[in-house]
């Protein structure tokens, strides 16, 4: 699937926050524990801002898997092709 930077930011932002409830983790004690505030966490997870990459690392860390994981299993399109 080939998207926009705005489509990409709403998908990235799902599936974190796909990955955050498979883990049974609250917003709120996700935030907590890993640094972010709870603002951050929602309007990371709901799509309304672009994340840094500092911030995807503590995703990665709080989520207990490598970051490699959350980029390689996005839905998207890496092909240059139009």
């Amino acid at each position: 699937m080939e998207l926009d930077k705005q489509e990409l930011i709403k998908v990235l932002g799902h599936y974190l926050k796909s990955l955050r409830e498979q883990k049974g983790t609250s917003l709120n004690i996700f935030a907590y524990e890993n640094d972010l505030t709870t603002a951050t966490v929602s309007r990371i997870e709901n799509g309304l801002v672009d994340t840094k990459f500092s911030t995807l690392i503590k995703y990665a860390k709080g989520l207990e898997i490598p970051l490699e994981h959350i980029i390689m299993n996005l839905d998207i399109d890496y092909s240059n092709d139009n």
